[in-house]
Order: structure tokens, then sequence, then C-alpha cells
């Protein structure tokens, strides 16, 4: 069981795992929370893995969050799962919040966007091979998209006691105020739709799309990941 502890001055929260697997919406149940203040968009502020850029990011990130009244801020960059070991070095009292997602969903969700299965079938694998391998670090807290979306006030009154704070129940009417992370400044996609997509995704309730990659793969290709991911899978908490 995690410890309670209380938001560090330095260091914030960093929400990662596979794309696609929930990490945006997660962001914003956290950042829902009257002490936390949600940083938009993806910072990828770890992927170059430069001490002074961190730095003076987490130093921004802290005054954005000052002056939002907030006591600690978070962020996600779901790449940042393969950057751990530097966040944790640079910010030895950083929280690590890491979410995962059915290998077949999330591979279908992804493989929608890259238009490759195989592409997406290794996301996930490499992805979530790190997620495996962090999820018992005293510092990380690791939740099921599944999960949370399913019973999303169990899932948020297991993991804030993690983030140093109590669960509160307007995390999750997030909705009621709207927000627009994406597009902007943001990196270009390669489709220009996704960020307008993402921006309704962040705004609407939590819906349960579990077992949705039947309507976008064959019964061949949800096979062929399932019979790919279902070592890793299982060390995840997903069975059959």
């Amino acid at each position: 069981m995690h410890r309670l502890w209380r938001p560090p001055l330095t260091g914030g929260i960093h929400v990662c795992g596979c794309g696609h697997s929930g990490t945006s919406i997660l962001t914003r149940l956290i950042g829902a929370h009257s002490g936390i203040h949600a940083i938009a968009g993806e910072s990828g502020v770890a992927k170059k893995e430069s001490y002074r850029r961190y730095r003076l990011a987490l130093e921004r990130f802290q005054r954005e969050s000052t002056e939002a009244g907030c006591r600690v801020w978070v962020e996600k960059t779901p790449k940042h799962v393969r950057h751990l070991r530097f966040i944790l070095n640079a910010a030895p009292d950083s929280r690590i919040v890491l979410i995962c997602r059915e290998p077949r969903d999330c591979v279908a969700s992804l493989r929608r966007r890259y238009g490759r299965l195989g592409k997406a079938l290794r996301r996930w694998l490499h992805d979530n091979g790190r997620v495996q391998r962090w999820r018992h670090h005293p510092q990380t807290f690791l939740l099921r998209y599944e999960d949370l979306v399913l019973d999303p006030q169990a899932s948020l009154e297991r993991l804030m006691p993690f983030l140093g704070v109590p669960f509160e129940p307007q995390q999750l009417l997030y909705y009621e105020r709207e927000v627009r992370w994406y597009g902007g400044d943001q990196p270009a996609v390669t489709d220009p739709d996704h960020p307008e997509l993402r921006n309704r995704q962040i705004n609407q309730p939590l819906f349960n799309s579990t077992g949705s990659y039947s309507q976008h793969l064959s019964a061949a290709e949800a096979e062929r990941v399932h019979r790919r991911c279902r070592r890793l899978a299982r060390t995840l908490g997903y069975v059959g």
C-alpha cells in the first residue's frame, strides 16, 4: 500500500504510459482538484533528457501553479514513460502516475491514428514494457483505464492519497469547465483534425469504450494483438 505523503515544493506529478491509454482524461481528473494545477497539452520536457531544460520547465510549472492558487502541478506526456529514470534523477520528489489499457482496445485506437497495425502493436509492447518495469517503484502508482472508467470515484480515492491530497467529488465534474489543451502552439500532427478530437475528448464526461476494438480490428487482427501482448498484459492485471 502506498504511503500518504504531502505534495513537494519541487517536482510535480507526471502522468504517462502508452498513448491512447487515457493519459489525457486522467490528467483532467487529477487537475480538477482544487490544489492541483494541470499543465495544458503535452510538455515533453523530459524527452531530450536535458537537466537544465527540465529544471527551467519545473520552475515555470511551479509559477503557473502558484498563480493558479495551487500547491502542485500535474502534466501528461505519454512518452515520458521512456524517461522515468531521468525524471527521478532530476527531481527525486516527483510522483509518477502510470496508466495502462487492454492491448486490443489500445492498439485499435493507435492504429486508427497511425494507419498501421504493426506500428501500433510495437508501441503498446514497448511502452507497457516500461510501465511494467516501473510499476513497483515507490514513487509510481499504476491505474488501469478500465478501472478508471468503470468506477472513477473508487480509482481516484485510491490514487489521490498517493499524491498527498484527499479525493474531492468536484473532480468527477471536470467537464463542466471547458479547456483547450491541443492545437495552437502544440506540435503539429499528421492528422490536422487530431487536436480538435482530443479537445472534445477531454471536455466530455467519462464513457466506457472497453471492447470497442471489435469495431476496428478484424478477428484475425484482434487475435494477432492478443497473442503478441498476452504475456505482458497478464503482468498488468489483464486475464484471458
